[in-house]
């Protein structure tokens, strides 16, 4: 304790500055949004109010606020669509009514339509998060600043409502569990349905996709409130997941929502949580929905806790009969106390905590907490978990003793195996995540469970919402592009013979090849052949037609194909009829409209696929 004292001043210096540098990265992005961000901001200008809604948006907006009880600001936008606002993985959002002004560092885009996407970002350069997320056109996600944060939940064809709350709003009770300096106590572990301790003979079932959880709800509580923060809670821990380097089978999906005839029982949280899981409705409900884990939402208030689960200074989850959490809607920013209490039924515990696992502790540095984390630092919770190998401006996210992305590593497989699943399809892109412009790599599409045989389409882009392309089979050829950024984007949609199907994205850093031209791709037996001299396209630049010179393998027909560098597709699909060896593809750039700039002319013949870049000048006009 002595050199704690001692040194009180060094560590208040240090975290001072580190203070002072992530205000300066804040204020230079939030005020230079508007000379150097996007053209258009995500958030229109008008806000509607209340009286402007619909009925439908009105028993929305009642559901969300619990017929205005809600504690925190309520705002109504509405929002652009994301295609229109991204540029050069940037886009701007003003908060209305507020001098609130975010460039947003886009970091990953999951994007099918702009009814389906999933597009995640920094504030700046900093750990705050901004999620923007829709499936099949309802809108969600949280947007995370220094002094305020907003949870966005779907008013339908009104508009969005951003849940809004001061930062340090309830950091002292955010949740009940854990007691900081209690003895460590190492109980015996209850036994499930089948006689099995966690731990024992743990496996994962043979059609898993992700850890299933549940979320139900009381009468108290609007269907579509129980609905929107169930998604946002979700993608918030996948997001944590994924950003904190944790293994993949750790990654959660939305098993259900569900109403439950179970009503509060008491005033402390972590008892309703104990109550919940001994419920006969809540456990029927999480066999039928076939959950690993459930989480309740409640307005229910609770003595200094917004959030809890099951002692686990008595039960050191993971815990099969006990995986029950308890979030109150009175409590600010519902989704990440969700994501908190999720991860605690992996046995991740609170940075002060000293039980369980010895390595289970949350982190608090400089001025953010990692998820799991209690401390009162100022600031936001970060999707983070503690992790010794994670670092932001070179202060350490977690030691020896405060690694809860291990927790996560190391339990996600007992967690995953609580409850055997239906057969659901899952399905993956695997294949290099990096590589050069215009050399060409193979990725192979992995698909899980439903019933084979599985068809698979592939679609590519240079800026991960404009795709194009038509290709499939289980192995796909790509010659690496770039629109300037250095961004590449996959697109695999994989359908079983029982119907399901299943999208996945994969995002991969281009180096601009200094050689130019193809290799071959990385499997041996493909068939796909290396550009030779006879492959020509003439004349480059073009304002007119052009001619693609190549030799074929054999007979086949020839998809052509156009793009802008941007991804948008001009020609889609355009067929001729090839033939073995030497063939000459003519195809009329003129009367496509096209301003000038650089485009893509790819053909695909069988499994050969050549791309090659083309500058069109359009001819003027006498």
């Amino acid at each position: 304790m002595d050199f704690l004292r001692v040194n009180d001043c060094l560590l208040f210096f240090r975290i001072l500055t580190v203070w002072l540098c992530c205000i300066a990265v804040a204020s230079t992005s939030f005020t230079c949004a508007h000379a150097q961000g996007t053209s258009k901001d995500l958030l229109l200008p008008d806000t509607p109010d209340y009286a402007s809604l619909s009925l439908n948006g009105k028993e929305l907006f009642d559901g969300l606020t619990n017929n205005g009880q809600y504690r925190g600001e309520t705002i109504i936008v509405r929002m652009r669509p994301i295609a229109e606002v991204l540029s050069n993985n940037r886009l701007q959002i003003t908060i209305p009514g507020r001098s609130e002004q975010y460039d947003v560092h886009i970091k990953t885009i999951e994007y099918s339509d702009d009814r389906n996407y999933k597009v995640y970002g920094t504030a700046g350069e900093s750990l705050l998060s901004v999620l923007l997320t829709s499936r099949n056109g309802m809108k969600g996600g949280i947007i995370q600043g220094f002094e305020r944060s907003y949870e966005i939940c779907d008013l339908g064809e009104d508009g969005q409502l951003l849940l809004g709350h001061e930062n340090d709003a309830g950091s002292s009770n955010f949740c009940a569990s854990g007691i900081g300096s209690a003895m460590q106590v190492d109980p015996l572990s209850e036994s499930d349905e089948r006689g099995r301790k966690p731990g024992d003979n743990a496996k994962i079932e043979p059609c898993t996709s992700g850890i299933r959880v549940l979320f139900i709800y009381p009468n108290t509580v609007s269907p579509v409130s129980a609905a929107n923060h169930a998604s946002n809670t979700i993608d918030i821990f996948n997001q944590t997941v994924i950003n904190s380097g944790v293994t993949g089978t750790a990654l959660a999906e939305l098993a259900g929502v569900a109403q439950t005839t179970y009503q509060p029982t008491t005033g402390i949280i972590l008892d309703e949580a104990l109550n919940l899981s001994n419920n006969a409705d809540a456990q029927a409900l999480r066999n039928q929905y076939k959950a690993d884990l459930v989480l309740w939402f409640t307005w229910q208030g609770y003595f200094k806790a917004f959030g809890g689960v099951p002692d686990p200074k008595t039960y050191l989850h993971p815990v099969n009969a006990r995986a029950f959490a308890v979030v109150s809607l009175n409590g600010t920013n519902v989704p990440v106390i969700g994501a908190h209490e999720l991860s605690h039924l992996f046995g991740c515990n609170h940075d002060d905590d000293n039980f369980g696992l010895p390595y289970s502790r949350g982190y608090v540095f400089a001025i953010f907490n990692t998820l799991v984390a209690r401390g009162n630092a100022p600031g936001s919770k970060i999707f983070y978990y503690s992790n010794p190998n994670k670092s932001f401006a070179g202060s350490v996210m977690g030691d020896a003793t405060h690694n809860n992305a291990k927790v996560m590593n190391d339990k996600a497989a007992i967690v995953k195996a609580f409850k055997s699943e239906p057969n659901v399809l899952n399905g993956w892109i695997s294949g290099p995540t990096s590589g050069y412009e215009y050399q060409t790599y193979t990725y192979e599409a992995i698909a899980k469970c439903g019933s084979p045989p599985y068809t698979y389409q592939w679609k590519e882009s240079a800026d991960g919402i404009n795709y194009s392309g038509n290709g499939t089979g289980e192995f796909y050829n790509v010659g690496l592009y770039h629109n300037g950024n250095h961004l590449f984007y996959l697109k695999l949609k994989i359908t079983s013979s029982d119907g399901q199907v299943v999208e996945n994205w994969i995002q991969i850093w281009v180096n601009d090849d200094p050689n130019g031209g193809y290799r071959k791709g990385q499997k041996e037996n493909d068939s796909l052949q290396i550009e030779s001299d006879e492959t020509i396209l003439q004349p480059n630049p073009a304002s007119g037609a052009v001619q693609l010179t190549f030799n074929a393998e054999k007979a086949n027909q020839i998809e052509v194909s156009l793009a802008g560098l941007n991804g948008r597709l001009h020609v889609n699909r355009q067929v001729f009829q090839g033939v073995e060896g030497r063939n000459v593809i003519r195809l009329d750039l003129a009367g496509k409209r096209l301003p000038a700039g650089i485009y893509i002319v790819t053909a695909r013949c069988g499994s050969q696929v050549i791309r090659k870049k083309v500058v069109y000048q359009p001819a003027s006009k006498p």
